[in-house]
């Protein structure tokens, strides 16, 4: 008798804590390479379609992106009175966030990525999400992002921090130091906005990010959204500004597929543990 061929499955899994991870069901793992800085990989998933992940941690899904590149481009903007034409952004290698400005009219974009073979894999595997590095309105720099913001002395609307989580090269980019160099760079009425991990499995991200903040900057607040591939699915950032914090005239920002007015004003409604986990920081 014949025996049954057993069906092969690959999985890749991002491990949360000790005792709990999300796996994927993986097509096939399409690269996996060591940089001078992390590991990066991809795969072809079954329900996320194509899948970068960064040091064994989950940075994009083509089927999901969506909702963090709006949320961490969108709700600043629409808190910046006028219309904010020129931004900077620190990481973002995968190009989502710049793409998503250049939707937004945004016309002066300077892309400060430390890790250029992050540039070059997301070119190859997600030419949509990456497309803004061939628009003339977008300045990729591959240098550090901490030591640029030191030294240059060129002004912008919006700053925003789109980095991995605050380990390796991404450390830095957590602490008050980097804050007043940024602080130095916005325009009058300017923002500064970070991705600052899931409060339920990092809540030590949630707590460097607003201290930081709020050492150099009079306001700072928190707001969330659903990403289903992030930790819990629940993801925070937090914005600060010398200006007060409140959504001025955003009628000017279109709906995205995530993004609209009601997920404006309700995305700063914390659950009562975020609350806590903000007066908590030092």
């Amino acid at each position: 008798m014949k025996s049954a061929m057993k069906l092969i499955e690959n999985w890749f899994s991002e491990r949360y804590s000790d005792n709990l991870q999300l796996s994927f069901r993986v097509m096939d793992q399409l690269l996996s390479v060591k940089t001078d800085f992390q590991r990066i990989d991809i795969f072809e998933t079954y329900d996320f379609g194509k899948l970068m992940s960064i040091d064994g941690t989950v940075q994009l899904t083509e089927r999901d992106e969506f909702v963090y590149h709006e949320m961490i481009t969108m709700v600043p903007s629409a808190m910046f009175k006028g219309r904010p034409k020129k931004a900077l952004i620190i990481g973002g290698g995968d190009g989502g966030t710049a793409t998503q400005l250049l939707k937004l009219g945004f016309d002066h974009i300077v892309n400060v990525e430390i890790d250029g073979q992050v540039v070059e894999v997301s070119k190859k595997y997600f030419p949509e999400i990456s497309k803004a590095f061939s628009d003339s309105r977008v300045r990729l720099l591959v240098e550090d992002g901490i030591k640029y913001v030191h030294n240059t002395d060129e002004k912008f609307d919006l700053v925003i921090i789109d980095s991995t989580d605050p380990v390796g090269p991404a450390e830095g980019l957590f602490n008050s130091n980097f804050y007043k160099d940024v602080r130095k760079l916005i325009s009058n009425g300017g923002i500064v906005v970070t991705q600052s991990g899931s409060p339920f499995y990092q809540p030590k991200a949630l707590a460097l990010a607003t201290s930081a903040m709020k050492a150099v900057f009079p306001n700072v607040a928190t707001y969330t959204a659903f990403i289903p591939t992030y930790p819990s699915g629940f993801w925070s950032f937090t914005v600060a500004s010398d200006a007060e914090l409140k959504a001025a005239d955003a009628s000017w920002l279109p709906d995205g597929k995530y993004f609209n007015k009601e997920i404006l004003e309700g995305c700063f409604r914390l659950p009562e543990f975020v609350k806590d986990l903000i007066k908590e920081s030092k």
